[in-house]
């Protein structure tokens, strides 16, 4: 025999056919090599749960922002009507809908069963002073759907794969943000 059967434990390149092939050493590295590429080719479930939820926060927070500081500029009051049951809310300057700042054409509302992008994201609830909504006043102050000031932070949970995001209005301020 060769010197590449003792070393390798194979038959030498002369020999039939149907007696080269791997070998069990070959085989498993070979799969494992395979096995660690896949599990870095293909990213974790989580972080992508974690994205989303996240985007769809940061937009919530960005829209609450801009209809309390469209209230300021305007002095028009302006509400952020959550509707939990139908995941979804809207922006609107007393009953009339607001415009989307990044679309004109659309008013500024955000539907988790319809976008692409929030698709499967749940409101899991929303209080504002025992309400669903909040509306600005004109310093930016942020109150319930009564007209009653914010005692304590008015809250909205959204709820994605088991994952959750927790979007807070400071009392007195209107300061939105994630938690």
């Amino acid at each position: 025999m060769s010197v590449a059967r003792s070393l390798f434990g194979r038959m030498p390149l002369d020999a039939p056919a149907a007696s080269r092939g791997l070998t069990l050493i070959e085989l498993v590295l070979m799969i494992s090599i395979i096995g660690i590429l896949a599990m870095l080719a293909v990213p974790e479930r989580s972080a992508f749960h974690e994205v989303k939820l996240g985007a769809a926060a940061r937009r919530m927070v960005s829209d609450l922002r801009y209809a309390q500081s469209r209230t300021m500029a305007s002095r028009t009051v302006h509400h952020v009507l959550f509707d939990p049951a139908h995941e979804r809310y809207a922006v609107t300057a007393g009953a009339t809908s607001v415009a989307d700042p990044a679309n004109r054409a659309r008013p500024l509302a955000v539907d988790y069963l319809r976008e692409d992008e929030f698709r499967g994201v749940r409101i899991e609830s929303a209080s504002f002073g025992g309400t669903t909504e909040v509306a600005f006043d004109f310093l930016g102050r942020p109150r319930s759907a009564t007209g009653a000031d914010l005692v304590g932070p008015g809250r909205v949970v959204l709820d994605y794969e088991g994952m959750t995001a927790v979007v807070e209005v400071a009392p007195g301020t209107g300061m939105a943000r994630v938690r």
